[in-house]
């Protein structure tokens, strides 16, 4: 059954629409002239913020300037699926690649950013539909069923066994009135937000703290000097250091261009519907599955089920495309996997649809490095669509690597450099293209029982394939 749509051509993104109708801030208008400043960001969304918060916290003395190309939070920041989740999922790839000591406290630190979100929306008075009731990750294959075992069994082998905890197949129906789920993982310390009130409230919160902020200002170029020299349309910043927050336009750069693969990912919107949604989903749990191109979902305050799906459009070179935004055929599978997950919605109308680029990097983690013989270009990229409460933890390195500061943070194991480099144009391009198909193919027919065959496994290893640094 193929979706209903009221939404214009345009597919409109709905938390940017709520978060913009409700909001009453000062206009920040676009660079005019010459300036200087200690430190200027380029981007205005969750990494940008958190930075210029986080330096303005450390040192308040310090003068920052954010350029953001449109708005902040138009970016990835607005469009995502407002999941604050850490990286205690990925405690097996942390530990197996930083060692125990480094991979469960960079884990930690993910979790205390989830916090974060929460205590800086109360400190700057803003409201981002913050309800940290946990997230459901539920195997709906019997292929998932290894890798959902072995988070559990990962977390409680290092002691974090009381932030997981094992779900059955029909409590997770009862949670989320779903019969997708074989069983899965409560991941407790997860925290659904409105992403676009989130980063418009972060903007809120840099305005307070005496950051300079310019819409409407796009970066054009900038020189690898001492200090460092940014151009706009309008203007020129000097700097004496500069931080990179542009995520997935930073994959233009020579240094990044193989560094991340950007790949498109798509949501869909239903109309309110919250007498129908049981409880506790209802009240901010969040809901997906250990696909590799995962479905995630979550309820809006307002009971709108907000359903989305990874593995969209992907694009040669390091490119940002239209379709990474608007996708019509992959909004179709989307609502197509929401109507399987709910067939009690069938009625339901779609009023939305939109989508975002992701910055998808070898071995799933973001990683944080410097430009220039100066070193005092920064940058933090590599998200691979776990950027909501991350980004928090990226802002606090950034900020201290931007001031001399030199910690357990600032000098952590994803201060790296690119972990790996993916193979040159047109083999990239080509060779993702089949792999995605491949995984496509394969998962879809998982979770009609069959078994995973050769070909799908043989993708899934070549879908985090890297060239040595």
């Amino acid at each position: 059954m193929l979706p209903s749509f009221d939404s214009s051509p345009q597919h409109g993104v709905f938390w940017l629409e709520e978060a913009l109708a409700d909001e009453s801030a000062p206009a920040c208008p676009p660079l005019a002239g010459s300036a200087t400043c200690d430190v200027c960001i380029v981007g205005g969304g969750y990494t940008g913020l958190w930075s210029a918060i986080e330096i303005k916290r450390l040192k308040p003395e310090t003068s920052v300037i954010v350029l953001e190309a449109t708005a902040c939070g138009f970016g990835a920041s607005g469009r995502n699926g407002g999941w604050a989740t850490s990286w205690f999922d990925e405690l097996d790839r942390l530990t197996g690649r930083f060692g125990v000591d480094q991979g469960v406290a960079l884990a930690d630190r993910s979790s205390d950013s989830i916090r974060q979100i929460g205590a800086i929306a109360e400190e700057h008075g803003f409201d981002c539909d913050y309800r940290q009731e946990g997230s459901l990750w539920v195997a709906t294959s019997e292929a998932h069923d290894p890798a959902v075992a072995e988070v559990a069994r990962t977390a409680r082998e290092h002691g974090r066994g009381e932030l997981v905890r094992e779900v059955s197949a029909e409590e997770a129906y009862e949670m989320t009135g779903s019969r997708v789920a074989r069983g899965g993982l409560l991941l407790t310390d997860s925290a659904a937000v409105q992403p676009a009130k989130l980063a418009r409230g972060l903007r809120k919160a840099a305005l307070d703290l005496g950051v300079e902020i310019h819409e409407g200002s796009p970066m054009l170029d900038f020189e690898r000097t001492s200090p460092v020299k940014v151009r706009t349309a309008s203007g020129t910043v000097e700097a004496d250091e500069l931080i990179l927050a542009n995520n997935v336009w930073m994959a233009r750069l020579r240094e990044l261009r193989r560094a991340v693969f950007i790949v498109g990912t798509q949501i869909v919107l239903t109309e309110p519907i919250g007498d129908r949604i049981t409880e506790p989903w209802k009240n901010g749990l969040l809901f997906g599955d250990a696909r590799m191109f995962v479905h995630y979902a979550q309820v809006t305050r307002g009971g709108r089920i907000a359903f989305g799906r990874g593995g969209g459009a992907i694009s040669a070179g390091g490119r940002v495309i239209p379709k990474h935004f608007v996708d019509p055929d992959t909004s179709a599978i989307v609502a197509n996997g929401f109507r399987s997950w709910f067939p009690q919605y069938q009625d339901v109308k779609l009023t939305h649809a939109w989508g975002g680029a992701v910055d998808r990097a070898p071995g799933h983690l973001p990683f944080v490095g410097d430009l220039g013989k100066h070193r005092n270009i920064h940058y933090g990229i590599g998200y691979s669509g776990n950027g909501v409460a991350p980004s928090n933890l990226i802002g606090q390195i950034l900020a201290r690597r931007a001031l001399g500061v030199r910690d357990e943070i600032s000098e952590c194991a994803l201060v790296s450099g690119p972990p790996g480099y993916l193979p040159p144009e047109p083999f990239r391009f080509a060779g993702a293209a089949v792999v995605r198909n491949v995984i496509q193919r394969s998962e879809n027919r998982e979770e009609k029982g069959h078994t995973p065959g050769p070909a799908g496994r043989l993708a899934r290893r070549l879908a985090s394939f890297s060239l040595p640094r």
